[in-house]
């Protein structure tokens, strides 16, 4: 194989932020979306656990988890800083992945398909990914009152913004009037609208027909 291939949906935070990393460290990936009702054999031939996203690299590597996706983009691209310039900045952006990825997540899934788990319970859910959301706001409160840049770590983009934004955006996407609303949230707003108006962000949210051995390769990055 001469490039590399990413089996991805577009809706789906994990493979966001894969194709998010993957355009932002110019990486060129043939774009193969997943109809997750019916997945290409491709796909679960090289991965048991056949979610998106997947990456199998040109060199035949397979990736199966996005941050690792991210990761991998980010080193090869030589732009280390995003994974933190220390030992204590790379904790801590692991440490809010880490938030995102098994805690807020859980919550998230059980506010917005409240219906698939326990309506009754989706309140709690939303409050419980609320105060997570409360305390990233806080985080950049302190740095917009230095009058620095929104960023999650020491006001600087990095892998953390990369991984957790897309999650905000499908919190927002379960209620997006009560969303826009909420003031407690102000610098979380401000933050997650910097990815909506992203000159790449349309590029990464593109809606593409779903992937089949007849479909011409679809060029994705760079």
């Amino acid at each position: 194989m001469k490039h590399n291939v990413l089996y991805s949906f577009r809706r789906c935070p994990f493979a966001i932020r894969a194709r998010w990393a993957l355009l932002n460290t110019n990486h060129m990936v043939e774009l193969r979306e997943v109809d997750l009702k019916n997945k290409p054999i491709e796909l679960i031939q090289i991965s048991k656990k056949a979610t998106v996203p997947v990456l199998k690299t040109s060199l035949n590597k397979v990736i199966d988890e996005s941050l690792d996706i991210m990761i991998w983009s980010i080193e090869r691209s030589n732009m280390h800083s995003l994974l933190g310039n220390n030992n204590d900045k790379s904790q801590e952006v692991f440490s809010l992945i880490e938030t995102n990825d098994k805690i807020f997540k859980y919550h998230l899934d059980r506010f917005k398909y409240a219906s698939r788990f326990n309506l009754e319970e989706s309140e709690t859910h939303r409050s419980a990914g609320m105060k997570i959301l409360l305390s990233l706001n806080n985080k950049l409160k302190e740095y917009s009152n230095e009058g620095k840049p929104l960023f999650l770590i020491d006001a600087k983009e990095s892998l953390a913004d990369w991984a957790i934004w897309p999650f905000v955006r499908q919190f927002r996407i379960a209620d997006i009037k009560k969303f826009d609303q909420n003031h407690e949230i102000k610098y979380l707003r401000s933050w997650l609208n910097y990815f909506f108006t992203h000159e790449k962000y349309p590029i990464v949210m593109k809606k593409n027909e779903p992937w089949s051995k007849q479909s011409k390769p679809l060029m994705f990055g760079q």
